[in-house]
Order: C-alpha cells, then structure tokens, then sequence
C-alpha cells in the first residue's frame, strides 16, 4: 500500500466497540475491533485533519484512549518521529522552538 508523502498514518484507540452507525462518521479511517476497543487507523494530511477526527470523537460522546503514529508513520518532509509510535500528552499543543537549548530558542507559531 503506497501512501502520499505529504500524510501522516494514525492509530486512534476508542474505548468500546463502535457499531457501524458511529463507523460511518469515520470514512476517512479504517476500523478493527481489539479487547473491548476500537483501533482507527489511516493517513491525515495535516493536523487540522487530525483535529476533525478526534473533534467527532469528542461529539459523539466516545472515549478515547490513544493517539498514535506507527512506526514509519511521518510521511512529510519536515516531520519528527522518535520511532515509539506514541504521541506525547501535549503533542498536538506544543510549540517548535528554533534552537534545541531550553529557554534559549524564540518560539515559532
């Protein structure tokens, strides 16, 4: 499966088993069900994307459990991946400073 260079591949851990009504909100993502949960996955373009999907997960009342990359999931040119897969906490509020002293760098939007 090739993927466009310019996505990044997720992984999105619900709490429960999601019917294929709540599904249908997703069609961007595949699903699989694993241990009581439900495992969204597929390639976003950008964050905003990634925020449209955990805003409908947020809507419609889930819980959610995980945001992940998989290994090799940083498609773009630019984009950091540590190779644990996981997202820190505050991953998606965090800002990129322009020198890797802290407290040194001027912080970027």
């Amino acid at each position: 499966m090739s993927h466009d260079p310019a996505t990044t591949r997720y992984e999105i851990r619900i709490r429960g088993t999601m019917s294929d009504r709540l599904l249908s909100a997703f069609p961007e993502m595949q699903a699989r069900a694993h241990h009581r949960e439900t495992v969204l996955s597929g390639a976003l373009p950008d964050q905003a994307a990634l925020h449209g999907v955990l805003g409908r997960i947020e809507a419609l009342g889930l819980e959610l459990l995980e945001v992940r990359r998989p290994k090799g999931g940083a498609h773009a040119a630019g984009r950091l991946d540590d190779g644990s897969g996981a997202l820190p906490n505050d991953a998606l509020d965090q800002p990129h400073t322009d020198s890797p002293a802290a407290g040194q760098g001027r912080v970027t939007p």
